[in-house]
């Protein structure tokens, strides 16, 4: 695109790439080009200055930290203990069938048990809770659309940000979506800065007393800098789409893996029970779910969510060179490529470096066997007890590095877990349609960091006996 691009492959190099400081290398161009092209706010974050654009940015940070983290994870939790026992609805259940049902293509297999597609029951299901700890719950309950229209804009992702002309049926829809998420985010955020200012939202936003403090924060820095309204509403629908459209994939695929073999299956329930429990008084009451026993004391469940990151995550690191640099190869990397000594690299401030992590994941020199699902692969001895172990992402790196690594990996993480704990504590799957064996699908990528399945999953789903 009338630059010259580095890809970087070497695990020395990146290594390297990480440690840069911004006024080396910068994420702006790529960040500008996403705004305009997929979210379509017509260059407006290149028009705003750039300490501004920054303060803006710099907001995600709360991510990281108290009290956000504790405080979104507390509400994902406390939303999937209620709720998780609505995954499907058998006859002998009150209350109203959920979205993800319908997108299922859900049908009541006797009394007991229902069949369901598996990849949009859990991915709508997911979204259908995991946007409240984000927005909160008046964003999802005044926008009935909200889950089809995001899923229909991401799939485009990679035709909008290519700048391709709408003319499919495809790019169509999600143009459409898109104009009906921004006008949905635009509105919230007037809301939002409406409480802030001491003022009346209106009765469609009577109660907004959840939405967290990062997000009321974003709102009032948006208004301080005197943003354009266009880039208001896209840069908190970019917070809402970048938390929601790749770990419910995640989610997919490490409940996929998991169920679809028995051993690990029922390892990992072995391993969950002291921290996923349901209630005594009768199986269809609310799960608990203690999240913090599930993070630091479940090693094969946080090692599959790494290896499930490794398999179907496709994240790129991607930056323009500020000042020249230097980058040299280690010794190690270029005896493994059979060279003589180590490669140094002079680059030029103007051109860009790009890291494409799935390239990395997929590495032998990293990964023995990669092409293989192996939880194991991050299970190393504890440091303080050597007879347990401990899950170790070694040099796994699906949610980038350094100070642009992905703010909201900490709290993706807890969502992940939190979920397939809450799913495997009340749910039992197996193949439908007579099959013996639930099949791992191929993948393709049409969307964002994440793979999508080629065919359609069809499950059996019950509810568990014990």
């Amino acid at each position: 695109m009338g630059n010259k691009h580095y890809i970087v492959l070497m695990p020395s190099l990146v290594k390297q790439f990480f440690v840069q400081r911004p006024s080396v290398l910068s994420s702006d161009s790529f960040l500008h080009w996403i705004h305009d092209k997929y979210f379509g706010d017509g260059g407006a974050s290149k028009r705003i200055p750039e300490h501004n654009f920054h303060k803006v940015h710099s907001t995600f940070n709360p991510l990281m930290r108290e009290p956000f983290l504790s405080t979104a994870t507390a509400r994902m939790r406390s939303l999937v203990e209620e709720q998780v026992i609505g995954l499907i609805h058998l006859p002998s259940d009150t209350g109203k069938r959920g979205l993800w049902e319908r997108f299922a293509n859900f049908a009541l297999v006797g009394e007991k048990s229902a069949e369901a597609d598996l990849f949009p029951l859990v991915m709508s299901f997911v979204a259908s809770i995991a946007g409240v700890p984000i927005m909160g719950l008046a964003y999802v309950e005044n926008n009935h659309r909200v889950v089809e229209d995001l899923w229909a804009f991401d799939n485009a992702f990679g035709a909008l940000l290519a700048g391709l002309p709408g003319l499919t049926p495809k790019l169509v829809k999600a143009r459409a979506a898109r104009t009906r998420l921004l006008a949905a985010t635009k509105e919230w955020n007037e809301a939002v800065a409406a409480v802030l200012e001491g003022k009346d939202p209106g009765p469609k936003w009577k109660d907004l007393s959840d939405v967290p403090e990062m997000m009321r924060l974003r709102v009032k820095t948006l208004r301080d800098t005197n943003s354009e309204e266009i880039f208001a509403s896209v840069s908190n629908l970019a917070v809402y789409w970048a938390l929601m459209v790749n770990s419910n994939k995640v989610t997919f695929w490490m409940l996929l893996h998991i169920v679809s073999d028995s051993e690990l299956l029922e390892n990992i329930k072995k391993e969950i029970t002291p921290y996923a429990r349901r209630g005594a008084a009768n199986k269809q009451s609310r799960l608990a779910l203690d999240v913090d026993g599930l993070v630091q004391n479940c090693p094969l469940l946080k090692a599959t969510f790494f290896e499930i990151l490794r398999l179907y995550t496709a994240g790129t690191s991607y930056k323009r060179v500020q000042q020249g640099m230097i980058l040299t190869e280690s010794p190690e990397d270029a005896e493994s490529l059979g060279k003589p000594k180590p490669q140094t690299y002079h680059v030029k401030a103007g051109t860009f470096l790009v890291i494409p992590h799935a390239t990395m994941q997929m590495d032998p020199r990293l990964w023995s066997n990669p092409d293989i699902f192996n939880p194991s692969r991050f299970l190393v001895p504890d440091n303080e007890n050597g007879m347990k172990m401990r899950a170790d992402p070694r040099h796994l790196n699906a949610f980038g590095g350094g100070q642009s690594m992905c703010k909201g990996r900490l709290f993706a993480e807890r969502e992940v877990l939190i979920f397939i704990s809450g799913i495997l504590t009340a749910w039992e799957f197996k193949p439908a349609g007579g099959k013996t064996k639930i099949e791992i699908p191929k993948t393709y990528y049409n969307s964002t960091g994440s793979a999508s399945p080629k065919s359609v999953i069809r499950v059996q789903v019950s509810r568990r006996a014990s």
